[in-house]
């Protein structure tokens, strides 16, 4: 019998990406569960006004203080620890647009240009895998939008909350994927940092 072993590396990112599969299922469920919830049984529930039974206004308001928290927490933890101050203080930000998306780019597939500065590659390439902590505040944001949905209780705010809802989850893919791809280019190009 034949057995390969995987690469611990594979297997986290296959963990990773069921965690992310489970929470898109879980919130499609709850906003799905809303928007039935709204079209089959509110109480006076219009397009755009609705009276959210007992149920809703408890989940809702928790959602939407869960989400400020989670949102508080994120931004103090990224001034606390100069994450914040590091991003302000970045040679990147003195860069016009398309010259950050250019950099942006070239870290993204891996292949710098060779009249390219290497310490702006490294910087652009390090900003990106260090932008994790953006995710928190993301999931802030979503649960926020989901908490309004339910204290809204009508079939606009419903649409809206998961239209949102699904704008962040994407954002948060987006940034998961540019961290793995900066780190990958620091990984392949250390010479660049010595430069």
């Amino acid at each position: 019998m034949d057995t390969t072993a995987t690469p611990p590396e594979r297997t986290g990112r296959g963990r990773r990406r069921t965690g992310l599969v489970l929470a898109f299922a879980l919130l499609a469920a709850v906003v799905g569960g809303l928007v039935i919830g709204v079209a089959m049984g509110g109480r006076n529930t219009g397009i755009f006004d609705g009276d959210p039974p007992p149920w809703a206004s408890t989940l809702g308001a928790a959602l939407c203080l869960l989400g400020l928290g989670v949102e508080i927490v994120a931004i103090v933890w990224a001034v606390r620890t100069g994450r914040y101050r590091a991003a302000r203080r970045s040679p990147l930000t003195s860069l016009s647009w398309s010259h950050r998306r250019r950099l942006g780019r070239q870290v993204r597939r891996g292949t710098p240009e060779p009249d390219e500065d290497p310490a702006l590659l490294v910087e652009t390439a390090r900003q990106a895998a260090t932008q994790r902590w953006f995710v928190l505040a993301i999931a802030g944001l979503a649960m926020t939008s989901i908490g309004q949905a339910f204290l809204g209780f009508a079939l606009f705010h419903a649409v809206i909350g998961g239209l949102l809802a699904v704008l962040w989850g994407v954002l948060i893919v987006l940034l998961l994927r540019g961290a793995r791809q900066g780190k990958a280019f620091l990984r392949a190009n250390p010479d660049l940092g010595g430069r």
